[in-house]
């Protein structure tokens, strides 16, 4: 935010990140020194502080930032006149990319969803500037309120993520993977992620093949099993997940058109808890679909959706004699390649 003079009066903490810089070396800079883009008329409406303004896909140049093209929003704050509120919002990819076509004929993954999220999160992004200055200037008491805002922001923003997850297309190429080393990969991730763990019971299959996949989707397929085991566990007195692998002999068989793909590979996720309440069993993997309070219900979607596409399946079960609700995965085995 600026004041009557263009020089920059607060930063918040995105804005130390997005800059590079803390809000001590920001706070001080006049907005036009600070905000540079390739439009020479931006830069100018900038300077002037000219009426509220609302572009996108703006390409940006300030040396630091982490990314080439944001969507900016300016505006007056409500009781502050002489200010400006200057909210970003980074970009992934140049609007004119969306909707064009890939080498392979295929529609590049931005959809409609991706479209109508990334639209709804600039608002967004200025309702939780606003908040935080608000929280600045309110009676104490009423910090709760503003803090409220803040954090439902930032959980809208988290569910649009993930909706724009489940619109994409998986990324990447399936190629040979190891599958126990991905598998360490997602614990070292949801380890870096909870303060408290509960404990793992690891058994894998050291003969298996590797398996036919895309890396970074299967990774973040069991980051999602193992994080619903975790959560599954929360109030369990002795929490314990199990991860394990084997080889099925034809037990999961998939038809792809005429053609059978065998799925002999099988990752089981269990933990001990409470099991999956009744009343969403026959809806477990589709959208929106929690018992979580603060949950989304994507997880699981996106889960079968990037099995699907990777020629996978998911199933899960309830054993009632080790009282473990177990999901499992099955996956192709990769094609060998004959050496000539």
């Amino acid at each position: 935010m600026s004041g009557a003079d263009n020089h920059i009066l607060y930063a918040n903490e995105a804005a130390e990140a997005y800059f590079g810089r803390s809000s001590r070396r920001i706070i001080g800079e006049t907005a036009q020194s600070l905000l540079r883009f390739a439009s020479e008329r931006l830069n100018s409406a900038i300077e002037a502080r000219e009426s509220d303004i609302s572009a996108q896909n703006m390409r940006f140049q300030t040396m630091g930032a982490q990314s080439n093209y944001v969507d900016l929003n300016i505006s007056t704050p409500l009781g502050y006149p002489e200010c400006r509120l200057y909210i970003l919002v980074p970009r992934q990819a140049d609007r004119d990319q969306i909707g064009e076509q890939t080498d392979g004929g295929k529609q590049q993954a931005m959809g409609a969803p991706a479209i109508l999220g990334h639209e709804i999160k600039n608002p967004l992004a200025g309702i939780k500037g606003a908040a935080q200055l608000l929280a600045r200037k309110v009676d104490p008491k009423q910090a709760p309120l503003t803090d409220l805002i803040v954090h439902e922001v930032d959980r809208i923003a988290r569910l649009l993520d993930q909706m724009q997850n489940l619109g994409r297309v998986m990324p990447g190429q399936m190629q040979a993977e190891n599958i126990h080393e991905l598998i360490e990969r997602a614990i070292r991730s949801v380890r870096a992620a909870n303060k408290a763990m509960p404990a793992i019971d690891i058994n894998y299959d050291p003969s298996l093949p590797d398996v036919q996949i895309e890396a970074d989707a299967m990774v973040q397929v069991l980051i999602n099993l193992i994080q619903n085991a975790i959560d599954a566990l929360a109030h369990t007195s002795e929490p314990q997940i199990g991860i394990s692998t084997r080889f099925v002999m034809g037990a999961a068989l998939r038809s792809e058109g005429d053609r059978g793909i065998r799925l002999p590979v099988e990752v089981a996720i269990s933990d001990n808890g409470p099991g999956i309440a009744e009343h969403i069993e026959n809806e477990l993997f589709s959208p929106f679909v929690t018992t979580k309070r603060e949950g989304q219900g994507l997880g699981l979607a996106i889960v079968r959706k990037y099995l699907s596409q990777m020629n996978g399946r998911i199933a899960v079960e309830r054993d009632t004699e080790s009282e473990r609700t177990i999901f499992r995965i099955f996956l192709p085995v990769a094609e060998r390649k004959i050496s000539a």
